[in-house]
């Protein structure tokens, strides 16, 4: 029942001001839900935006409740004359009822102190939890420094972040409080096997630290940056860390520090400020961010003082798992600027210039590349002949916009460069480190999806921090096991082949089943360590206890696969978006083989040994030193598969490799065979119907379409230049189609819309606009039972029409497809279904035999991913899963490992038997 004389949006019912503290001007504030408004407020609940609550009874007492999905917080604003000034150290209390087992945080608005710099939005040190025990519960909650200004949403002084919390008191204090030093909560520990480490992330109070001990959790980090504990030129302040590291302590558990230097909001005002200050200078604006340059001289010096008054403090402390190195970056990966231009980062600065780009304008940059240059080509006449350039010296050399270079070797050259420049300050870093901890465990911080203008090029980062036994922290996890796999696997891959080690974090929010998913991607990948943000488990009642159940699975394990992807990161120097369909490719190869990356530096180290099979994808560029190496692999036995887009033979570009495909692949004259065929299951019917990007429409789609989208009321995909659809049909026996689609004025520029079934056109369209286009067909092919529905276009950029950042190559936006057969036999439409085989014959034309070994040259089939992973599936039998199926498994020492994200479920099975 809901309380009616209880106001909606004025949330203050009664305030209470108790005497004054003995030696203190402020009173306490209590402000009771239970009673109706009085005259005098002093603490104000606003109902608004995410904080919208409304009136409830809890066990016959009057709440207030959040209501409604997006209401996460319980705002309150301080108006009390004698609480207008701060800052203070305060304490609030939130009387709440203990209905689940929650992680319950208050953020608050504070000043700037040796606690942290200004934050509207800071967290209270302690978190406090709800345990279920069904009775009401009183919360207390240090806000050290508040800063009484109503910095947060609603003018609000601090918040308490519990989506659904029940809430009938609330209390302002100017000491601590009754109950402050409540017993930690209990909960039932959850048994994890040896030899993983398990960091949550960030910061811990008792409380917490008692949940997490209980999750089975090994660690915290923290973010222990330059800012923080050198707030002025020689006076370091510890007192922050020295209380976190004797909670853990008395905890038991231990400590990961993120040592961070670089960052706007880790690099010290005063330093910014200094005349050795570097900021990074982009190609694009010739404009400074907030973010010191890996180039400036002065900053490594720096470090090392950061370094060294870190490890005087903390390196006798046996509590120390790990360090974690932040040395550059927005966060600190080991990446260059990728904005965005605010949020947290910018809480010392304030917005700065910030994006994905090329950050190579500042002075010791531009002067880094001239000397690599220099030294790559030793007189500038050679420079000259490989750049096809005309400069008179190399003081004429600069840096450059990579799609903006004299020729393809330029930009390669320019590219390698600047993604050495930051393998190089991995190592000026590690090489620092090492000094002060010769002995901790280390991990060196990265991030990104391996494009080149990040600059981290992971396989170098792992074999040079491999000689300092240093391993890698790739920051870049959604929860999407597939798309997962894609952005940690050279990171595994490489740290197995060199001998050192790897973490997994995510780079931001990950939902419940996500945290599954992310388990089996560490246990399966052969990490060491995984990381979690706190709030991803703990702020959901489902997220922890799918934590709790499935955390046992994280054990240490081997991957063994006979599969490897070739990564050809030398192709993205040139073709950026040449990264992105590979990994397209590799995450419908993921849902039938489990298989490593490789890249041109761990072939050419003979890591490409350990491997029966090699899949090379999307390679117009590979070096012919790695071309040498592939060959002489496959001479040994080795089967390589080499994927194509039609026209873009691997090779073809940078490097000349024609002699290479004579003496590798089998060369088509004419059009290459059909490795996949569709067949048509159950009996065709007389009338059919697709709704194009209703999520059951993929089977039925060929050639060139964008993902599903909705419109409207319906669903629809774009095309790009050429589209398939297939549709039932009796070989001979005539159609009638219709075809639903959007008809955007650029997609007539070249000419019309062409519709063809079976290669014969059947309309056009001319005019732009929405159009259903009818046609006939007296007697279509339909092989399989499939006649071949195609859409041609031209095709158009929006980001290069209407302004917009949409930069697809977009053709006609189509809707739906209906087609009817004219000799009917009364079949009903759902009977049918598509199942695609793999066709021996075609393989075998594209089989050749190399030595003791084989190629099979899947030309066009880069632009199919899918059959390309049904492909790749066909040619290796001994995988221990080869259907599309999602389900994912990888054999590891222990047995073969599956997982199925949609239940969630991991299970082990070995010898036949099945695990969990």
């Amino acid at each position: 029942m809901k309380l009616q004389t209880v106001r909606r949006v004025v949330a203050v019912m009664i305030v209470s001001v108790a005497s004054a503290t003995a030696g203190s001007s402020r009173p306490l504030l209590r402000l009771s839900l239970e009673v109706p408004d009085t005259a005098e407020p002093g603490l104000v609940m606003p109902s608004a935006g995410d904080g919208v609550h409304e009136a409830d009874v809890v066990e016959g007492v009057a709440v207030r409740r959040l209501s409604g999905g997006s209401s996460r917080y319980v705002y309150i604003r301080v108006t009390h004359p004698a609480w207008t000034n701060g800052p203070v150290d305060a304490w609030a209390v939130f009387e709440v009822y203990d209905d689940r087992i929650a992680g319950i945080a208050l953020q608050y608005d504070r000043a700037p102190s040796d606690a942290g710099p200004a934050d509207r939005y800071a967290k209270s040190p302690e978190t406090r939890w709800l345990t279920g025990t069904r009775q009401w519960r009183r919360l207390v909650f240090p806000m050290p420094a508040l800063a009484l200004r109503g910095g947060q949403n609603h003018r609000a002084d601090f918040r308490l972040c519990a989506p659904g919390i029940a809430v009938r008191a609330v209390e302002l204090h100017p000491s601590p409080p009754p109950g402050a030093d409540a017993p930690p909560p209990v909960l039932p520990r959850a048994v994890r096997p040896p030899g993983m480490e398990l960091t949550f992330g960030n910061d811990a109070g008792r409380d917490d630290a008692a949940v997490y001990r209980a999750l089975s959790v090994s660690s915290v980090e923290s973010y222990v940056d330059w800012a923080g504990v050198e707030p002025s030129p020689g006076r370091w302040t510890w007192s922050r860390w020295d209380a976190q590291l004797a909670t853990l302590e008395a905890s038991g558990l231990r400590w990961v520090p993120f040592l961070i230097a670089g960052p706007a909001y880790a690099t010290p005002l005063w330093f910014q400020q200094s005349s050795a200050s570097r900021f990074y200078r982009c190609l694009e604006h010739q404009r400074e961010s907030r973010v010191q340059s890996l180039f400036n001289p002065h900053l490594p010096d720096q470090i090392e003082r950061f370094i060294a008054a870190f490890a005087q403090r903390y390196r006798s402390r046996g509590t120390l798992e790990s360090l974690l190195l932040g040395i550059t970056g927005i966060y600190g990966e080991s990446i260059y600027p990728a904005g965005p231009e605010g949020g947290w980062t910018a809480r010392l600065t304030g917005p700065y210039h910030n994006h994905t780009g090329w950050w190579a304008a500042d002075e010791d940059a531009v002067a880094a590349f001239r000397a690599a240059m220099r030294a790559r080509y030793r007189e500038i006449a050679a420079l000259n002949h490989a750049w096809g350039t005309a400069l008179d010296s190399f003081e004429q050399v600069t840096t450059f916009l990579p799609d903006r270079a004299p020729s393809d070797r330029a930009r390669a050259d320019f590219v390698e460069w600047y993604q050495q420049a930051m393998t190089d300050w991995c190592v000026r870093w590690a090489e620092i480190v090492r000094r002060h901890f010769p002995d901790l465990p280390v991990y060196l911080c990265t991030g990104g999806g391996g494009d080149p203008v990040l600059g981290a090029d992971f396989t170098a980062q792992a074999k040079a921090m491999a000689r300092l036994g240093i391993g890698i922290r790739i920051t870049n996890e959604s929860g999407d096991y597939a798309q997962d796999f894609t952005l940690t696997r050279e990171v595994a891959t490489a740290t197995r082949a060199y001998r050192t080690f790897c973490g997994f974090e995510p780079a931001g929010n990950v939902s419940a089943t996500g945290n599954v998913a992310r388990i089996y991607n560490a246990t399966a990948s052969g990490a060491r360590q995984l990381h979690a943000y706190a709030d991803n488990i703990v702020a959901d009642a489902t997220a922890m206890e799918l934590f709790r159940r499935w955390v046992p699975m994280l054990a240490p394990r081997t991957p063994r696969t006979e599969l490897a992807l070739y990564l050809p990161r030398e192709t993205w120097a040139l073709d950026p978006a040449a990264n992105e369909r590979l990994r397209a490719i590799a995450r419908e190869l993921r849902d039938v083989a489990d298989h490593d990356h490789l890249t041109r530096l761990t072939v050419s180290d003979g890591h490409l040994r350990g491997y029966s099979a090699l899949l090379v994808a999307e390679a117009e560029v590979i070096e012919p030193a790695v071309a040498d190496e592939i060959e002489r692999w496959v001479r040994d036995g080795g089967l390589l598969l080499v994927a194509t887009r039609t026209g873009r033979p691997p090779g073809s570009r940078l490097y000349d490799l024609a002699q290479w495909r004579a003496r590798m692949l089998v060369q088509f004259t004419g059009a290459p065979p059909r490795f996949v065929e569709p067949r048509l299951e159950g009996p065709v019917p007389d009338q059919w119907r697709l709704d194009i990007g209703s999520g059951s429409d993929s089977p039925w789609l060929e050639g060139d379409w964008h993902g599903p989208e909705r419109r409207g009321e319906g669903t629809c995909r774009w095309t790009g230049r050429r589209a398939v659809v297939r549709v039932p049909s009796e070989p001979g026996t005539p159609g009638r189609g219709a075809i639903e689609l959007h008809v955007p004025a650029p997609a007539l520029k070249e000419g019309p819309v062409e519709v063809l079934v079976d290669g014969r056109r059947v309309a056009a369209v001319n005019q732009p606009g929405l159009r259903v286009v009818d046609f006939e067909v007296s007697a279509p092919i339909a092989r399989g039972r499939l006649a071949e529905l195609e859409l041609r276009c031209s095709v158009w950029r929006p980001s290069e029409v209407s302004g917009s950042s949409d930069t697809r190559q977009l053709g006609v936006e189509v809707r739906q497809v209906v087609w009817r057969r004219l000799a009917g036999g009364g079949t009903p439409a759902s009977a049918v279904s598509v199942v695609r085989e793999v066709s021996d014959e075609a393989v075998a034309a594209a089989t050749r035999g190399v030595g003791r070994g084989r190629t099979v040259h899947l030309e066009g089939l880069a632009a199919r991913p899918r059959e390309l992973a049904q492909v790749v599936a066909h040619m290796l039998p001994d995988l221990p899963d080869r259907r599309l199926d999602g389900r994912y498994a990888t054999r590891t020492t222990d047995g073969v490992l599956w997982l199925d994200p949609s239940l969630p479920r991991i299970w082990l099975e070995r010898d036949g038997e099945t695990g969990r």
